[in-house]
């Protein structure tokens, strides 16, 4: 476990969309080319967004169509006396842009393709096409936009558009055991003398995070946390310059260093709408490959603890007696972990996994065991 953990504020960009609000998608044909694709713009829209309803249930989902067919009746009901005031705000939600298109290359071949727009990062997320050569029938035309709207789909299935909510809980040991030693020769005095240098570190840190998922990738939960430190640098040294300038001559010094603390809670730097919001998420990258990944980041709250140090000093000069003093040094708690891939897509309704597994950190030898427990689900709305 290192030794002194700095804190950085986990920033949380992107909060807004942590909360689980309704994705809204807006479905417009936006060219439609031919006497057989303009008859079919209606219909276009419409088989699409049923079929994007019923993939993602936890969304809303408008075209252009139906905000004509509104803003028409609205037009007529307010010609008739009405008195509400109009409303179209669930019409214009649009975190997802679907634009359409149909170009009638001749009279045996329509071509019909899509494309999905994340509307606020303003980039394409998927992308069909499909040239439509049977009898261009109704029959056959729809059967050209269950396919659009497959391709589509599986795309997105990239990309969590209704979130996965749920407990995931997380334990993490971490145990440092670790011995490094300096020794060469020296020369003073007219003789041979040696330089040795011993330092031992034995840490050990075990934290518990029980955390619940609520958005994308919104979490909260609690955290306990018992962090066990220890050191002990003993230095030998021969020909040790003594600090009147007048001599050389062996000096041992040592200095042991011990922490004990536990800890609770959260950090909460993070802020949404002015209330403070707990330093936790996890995120859900799904991949190409039909398999996702699970990162969890997070800091707990910050606990004072005692470092207690105690140094001595014993040779032919510069002697120091056993001092010993309580330094006060806050200790929090880092969540940084990784897990998957794991088999799982975006369209998936249940996300469940029990894990563990073991890592070792290449430079510092410092060892952890983390378990995984999670279960997250989509709801419909």
């Amino acid at each position: 476990m290192k030794k002194t953990i700095l804190f950085a504020v986990l920033v949380m960009f992107g909060f807004i969309e942590s909360y689980p609000q309704k994705p809204g998608f807006f479905i417009k044909c936006t060219e439609a080319l031919g006497d057989t694709a303009s008859k079919y713009v209606m219909n276009f829209e419409r088989l699409v967004g049923t079929d994007l309803s019923e993939a993602f249930h936890c969304a809303t989902v408008n075209t252009q169509s139906s905000l004509n067919a509104r803003l028409k009746w609205e037009k007529e009901y307010q010609l008739m006396g009405g008195e509400d005031a109009l409303n179209l705000c669930s019409y214009l939600k649009c975190d997802y842009l679907v634009t359409l298109h149909m170009i009638e290359v001749n009279t045996h071949l329509l071509q019909v393709s899509a494309k999905c727009i994340n509307y606020r990062k303003k980039e394409i997320i998927a992308d069909a096409i499909v040239n439509f050569t049977t009898a261009m029938n109704y029959a056959g035309f729809a059967a050209a936009c269950k396919e659009i709207s497959n391709k589509l789909i599986k795309e997105m299935g990239k990309y969590e558009i209704c979130p996965f909510t749920g407990p995931v809980a997380i334990t993490i040991s971490s145990d440092l055991d670790s011995t490094k030693v300096e020794d060469y020769p020296v020369y003073c005095n007219e003789s041979d003398q040696r330089y040795h240098k011993e330092t031992v570190i034995k840490n050990h840190t075990f934290s518990d995070w029980k955390l619940q998922r609520k958005g994308i990738p919104w979490t909260e939960g609690t955290m306990t946390f018992y962090t066990d430190e220890m050191s002990k640098t003993t230095e030998e040294d021969g020909c040790h310059k003594c600090k009147s300038g007048k001599r050389e001559g062996g000096l041992v010094t040592t200095m042991t260093s011990s922490l004990k603390v536990k800890g609770t809670g959260i950090s909460h730097e993070s802020s949404f709408q002015g209330k403070k919001q707990d330093d936790t998420r996890i995120e859900l990258r799904f991949l190409e490959s039909g398999k996702y990944l699970l990162i969890a980041k997070g800091t707990s709250q910050a606990v004072t603890g005692e470092d207690k140090v105690v140094t001595k000093a014993e040779g032919t000069c510069d002697n120091q007696p056993q001092e010993t003093k309580l330094l006060p040094r806050d200790i929090r708690v880092p969540l940084q972990v990784i897990f998957g891939p794991y088999d799982g897509k975006a369209t998936d309704k249940l996300l469940q996994q029990k894990d563990t597994k073991e890592v070792k950190d290449p430079v510092t030898n410092e060892k952890q065991t983390i378990t995984i427990d999670f279960s997250l689900t989509q709801k419909d709305n």
